[in-house]
């Protein structure tokens, strides 16, 4: 029965809302006076007015969120992220580069290579050998070749290649300080 009642006024063009109640805005806000159907037409003045402030919201809601993002993003870098001064000093070695120049290393020219040794004991040592000796110690430690192949550039036979290397070694152990043991 109230249904009919309700259909009835619509079709007599009667108000919807008794006059006094508040009329409820476009979001269902009650922001707009008693009377008022909201949508009233402006000045074209108010409207400008209107769009400006519409845009200036806009932007300003843009901005809060962007900076909210940013903080965001700062907060999840932070908890994942550990600053320098407390990195432990193992991770630190890993992380550290080492620029190496040319005149850091001693050269020793063997046949048509060139072996480059940084360490100054290492290549003090090695200044202190009998050149043969020095060569075939180079080429089988630092060049990887077998005794044969040392004894084919050498001029010498196998077993003598093995002498000199293994005098060398010991000769090397001693001018480094260290004990030559067989």
């Amino acid at each position: 029965m109230e249904n009919k009642i309700f259909s009835d006024k619509y079709r007599l063009g009667l108000p919807k809302a008794p006059i006094g109640e508040r009329v409820v805005g476009e979001r269902g806000r009650n922001d707009l006076p008693p009377g008022t159907k909201g949508g009233e037409i402006m000045t074209p003045e108010r409207h400008y007015e209107h769009k400006q402030h519409t845009f200036d919201s806009y932007c300003k809601k843009v901005l809060k969120c962007e900076a909210w993002n940013g903080y965001r993003e700062i907060s999840r870098r932070q908890k994942r992220e550990v600053p320098f001064s407390e990195l432990p000093e193992e991770s630190m070695e890993q992380l550290a580069a080492w620029d190496r120049y040319p005149w850091e290393y001693t050269p020793f020219p063997v046949g048509n290579d060139v072996i480059l040794i940084e360490d100054d004991r290492l290549a003090d040592a090695l200044n202190a050998l009998p050149p043969n000796d020095r060569d075939i110690f180079l080429m089988f430690w630092f060049l990887e070749m077998a005794d044969r192949e040392i004894s084919e550039i050498m001029h010498m036979a196998r077993r003598t290649v093995n002498t000199h290397k293994r005098k060398a070694y010991r000769l090397l152990i001693e001018l480094m300080g260290g004990e030559a043991d067989d």
